[in-house]
């Protein structure tokens, strides 16, 4: 694996403030030298911003919303079955009147 490849794969968690110091003077030291780990380091800091903003929002979403949303899939799920069971339903007694009047 190049240096290049392995420190990208640093590249969250020095976003974050994860890393050790050596791990994070390995990855300033490259960062230094290619401009394509630095676009790659700012599509991160994006990324993160973009994140965090996505957190502020669950933390307003009002109660019960994901009990609503679950029950709205639950339902058309069902929906979707139950049309599906009378579409077959409807298309094997069809199927048993052509063959029962010989027409198939």
């Amino acid at each position: 694996m190049n240096t290049d490849a392995s420190v990208l794969e640093l590249l969250p968690a020095y976003v974050a403030d994860e890393l050790g110091a050596g791990e994070r003077e390995r990855v300033e030291r490259a960062l230094a030298e290619s401009v394509r780990l630095r676009d790659e380091l700012d599509r991160y800091r994006h990324l993160f911003v973009l994140l965090a903003a996505l957190s502020l929002d669950e933390r307003d979403a009002p109660a019960g919303l994901d009990v609503r949303i679950m029950r709205q899939i639950t339902v058309q799920w069902y929906l979707g079955a139950a049309a599906r069971w009378l579409e077959g339903l409807t298309g094997a007694y069809g199927r048993a009147l052509i063959h029962y009047l010989r027409l198939g």
